[in-house]
């Protein structure tokens, strides 16, 4: 899946970012196959729960059987939820310690990318980007002269 949207992106930030998905990769699988068979449980319990209120044609011995594959559904679901906070939580980590091992940039400026990591969440890939280019720069800088 990398692979596919790495196409266009210099090779600084592919290495960077394998980096990344290394660490991510298991847990983003585990995700995955935790929210693909959630959802169509819990759709199925819902839909013959619906079916046997309005209906009424469902035996009771049922309806424990379809709640008991409803609260597997949902316990998977909620798992799959706390996986994907633990993958915000492992790339976050990743970034930061990234950024702070740098010795290209200087202080300022990692205390800058830092701050925009903590007021800006949801940008911290794009944020991390804008940090290796800058280092990429600088790097290439300081070898011309």
């Amino acid at each position: 899946m990398f692979s596919y949207f790495a196409k266009d992106l210099p090779i600084f930030v592919k290495t960077e970012l394998e980096r990344l998905f290394e660490k991510l990769s298991p847990l983003m699988r585990k995700n995955a196959k935790y929210r693909i068979f959630s959802l169509p449980l819990l759709f199925i319990s819902i839909l013959n729960l619906l079916f046997w209120l309005f209906i009424g044609g469902l035996d009771r011995g049922l309806l424990i059987v379809y709640a008991l594959i409803a609260a597997i559904g949902l316990a998977l679901y909620k798992e799959s939820s706390y996986i994907k906070k633990q993958i915000s939580a492992i790339e976050k980590e990743h970034i930061v310690n990234r950024i702070q091992t740098s010795d290209i940039i200087n202080d300022y400026k990692k205390k800058d990318y830092l701050s925009m990591l903590e007021t800006q969440p949801r940008m911290r890939l794009h944020t991390f980007l804008q940090f290796l280019t800058e280092e990429n720069e600088r790097k290439s800088r300081m070898q011309d002269s």
